[in-house]
């Protein structure tokens, strides 16, 4: 019934209005409505539904993906909401259908990558850890077991079927498409923030300064994987470069003491990249770094006072003491097994760090998390995945796989003081994706690279 002629030109124009600005504005509306009535579990029940209608229209996979991190940035609000999410499962139903008929629809493939390897030897390194040390309930859990998974072969296996649904040659521009839908990201991340302080003005108006609230970590981590594209779109039409200010602010406003120092850290990285590679804004460019770094000179006070909470916190030794007790007890898991680690599931050290239920008690910091929970064999795995992936970087050479690289940086910095990276759903999978799509859906145009730095007219085929 579905593949019947009647039903195949409207599936068609549906696959055409996913792709298009209209679908991102649907999204971002749909999403503002659960943000400012406080229906967040039910809202991502709802946009799960809408998002999960697409993958049936098409084999395109880049409109659920959007969706998803739209879903994101108002669910990560949903921090003990389990028993609420429970209580609805039955909304979940037409999800699942629509799964199962995207299966029915289209014959999955796979696809492997250059940096595969990479991921099995991580896959076998996470099984390892903690092998004759951890005991064996604790390996054996539910909560062990989802990770260990969804961080190894499971995000091999995911990734490899998604990959050949991520195309170049669907009648549109894949790398403006793909940049875009992190500006939609942005712009509903930013509405959340200011919801979040309108709805609490008073307490605001108070000092001025930044409000403390629980999602802070993750949005910030979000903002700064999307920051990047923003200056992608620059490169184009300048204006984008008010994205990427924009979400550099909606990390100030975070309240994220990483997102204060990364986000700071990577705006400037996305400067000086343009600043080289654009040469066709260069004078605009120069004039934005100057404007912005007179602009913090003279309204320093103001800005001081923004970020004072933030800065109080970052200077604060008990702020930072649990941090810091738990690289101390990570060089002890290291030197109690330095061959395969404590392992992942590893809940010795929750005395410092009490992890939420069903989670993982991280160590906040990637570093520290492979020492300590892989031991030695964990570093080989995923320094021979890092070295594929910039590999990966050096073959595809070109604008956008900068920039997707550049996201990417965002994600591990951010993971040098959070779980991040091991944290499979959204970071690690979208990480994953860059790489994929760097190689599958990248034009590969180290000349046009060349080009752009070179201020000659003839632009990157990835800007074009």
């Amino acid at each position: 019934m579905i593949k019947s002629e009647k039903i195949i030109p409207i599936f068609e124009k549906l696959s055409k209005f996913t792709v298009t600005g209209y679908y991102s504005l649907l999204l971002f509306a749909v999403a503002g409505v659960f943000i400012f009535t406080g229906k967040e579990v039910i809202g991502t029940y709802i946009l799960a539904m809408i998002v999960a209608s697409t993958i049936i229209f098409s084999e395109d996979l880049l409109p659920a993906l959007e969706g998803i991190l739209v879903i994101c940035c108002f669910a990560i609000r949903c921090k003990n909401s389990a028993p609420e999410f429970f209580s609805m499962w039955y909304l979940g139903i037409p999800t699942v259908v629509f799964v199962i008929l995207r299966l029915i629809l289209y014959k999955p493939k796979f696809r492997s990558h250059s940096f595969t390897p990479g991921m099995l030897a991580v896959s076998a390194a996470i099984l390892l850890g903690g092998a004759g040390i951890i005991y064996w309930k604790t390996y054996f859990s539910p909560t062990s077991l989802f990770y260990m998974f969804s961080l190894g072969i499971g995000m091999v296996i995911l990734v490899s079927f998604v990959s050949p649904c991520l195309k170049a040659d669907r009648g549109y521009d894949f790398a403006d498409r793909f940049a875009r839908i992190h500006m939609t990201v942005i712009f509903t991340l930013a509405l959340a923030l200011f919801q979040e302080y309108i709805s609490r003005f008073d307490e605001f108006s108070q000092k001025y300064s930044v409000l403390p609230f629980q999602w802070r970590n993750n949005a910030a981590t979000i903002l700064m994987m999307c920051m990047p594209f923003a200056f992608y779109l620059a490169a184009k039409k300048y204006a984008w470069t008010f994205a990427g200010l924009l979400d550099y602010i909606a990390i100030l406003f975070t309240g994220s003491r990483g997102g204060l120092i990364f986000g700071t850290i990577e705006i400037a990285i996305c400067l000086v990249l343009m600043l080289v590679i654009d040469r066709k804004h260069k004078k605009y460019n120069i004039i934005l770094i100057c404007s912005l770094a007179a602009g913090v000179i003279l309204a320093s006070g103001i800005l001081f006072e923004m970020i004072s909470y933030t800065i109080q916190r970052m200077l604060n030794p008990d702020e930072n003491s649990i941090r810091l007790k738990l690289i101390e007890r990570g060089i002890g898991d290291f030197k109690a097994s330095p061959v395969v680690g404590r392992g992942l599931a590893y809940m010795g050290n929750r005395d410092i760090h009490h992890s939420a239920k069903h989670t993982l008690c991280w160590y906040h910091c990637s570093i520290v998390q492979v020492f300590a929970s892989m031991g030695i064999i964990g570093v080989a795995a995923y320094s021979f995945l890092n070295y594929q992936r910039i590999r990966c970087l050096i073959k595809n050479l070109s604008f956008f796989s900068v920039i997707l690289f550049t996201a990417f940086i965002g994600l591990e910095m951010m993971s040098l003081v959070n779980p991040g990276i091991f944290a499979p759903f959204p970071y690690l999978m979208l990480a994953t994706i860059y790489f994929a799509v760097m190689e599958n859906c990248n034009s590969k145009d180290t000349e046009g690279l060349k080009r752009m730095m070179k201020g000659d007219k003839h632009e990157s085929s990835d800007n074009r």
